[in-house]
């Protein structure tokens, strides 16, 4: 069964990678958004640069904080957080959020943050 598979994958890899490289050369504009080939204004930032939807929430944490340095530490502290949160109770008790109500109480609340900021980074 193994080449038949194989070479029946590898065939619909090579037609879709076709496909797409054919639409890709053909149409490259497609999806380009229009407003980057009006003429800019040198003084101010163009319209085109907006923040991507999943950065939303660094950009309300850095411009909370005018100081550029109190900024990035924040930024740091708020991902540290992140990579910390499952040690709370400790690393060698760690149990499922099912089984210890703090840390189901910290990760809501967690939660909730993050979608706030990201509302506010918009």
């Amino acid at each position: 069964f193994h080449p038949y598979y194989s070479i029946k994958d590898l065939a619909g890899f090579v037609l879709l990678l076709i496909g797409f490289v054919g639409v890709t050369f053909t149409f490259a504009s497609l999806t380009v958004d229009p407003l980057q080939w009006q003429p800019i204004n040198k003084m101010k930032t163009p319209t085109v640069i907006k923040p991507e939807w999943y950065f939303l929430y660094a950009y309300a944490i850095l411009r909370s904080i005018p100081h550029k340095a109190g900024g990035v530490f924040t930024m740091f502290a708020a991902i540290a957080g992140v990579a910390v949160f499952p040690m709370i109770s400790g690393p060698e008790k760690f149990q499922s959020m099912k089984v210890c109500p703090l840390v189901r109480l910290v990760f809501i609340i967690w939660a909730a943050n993050f979608m706030f900021l990201t509302v506010i980074g918009a």
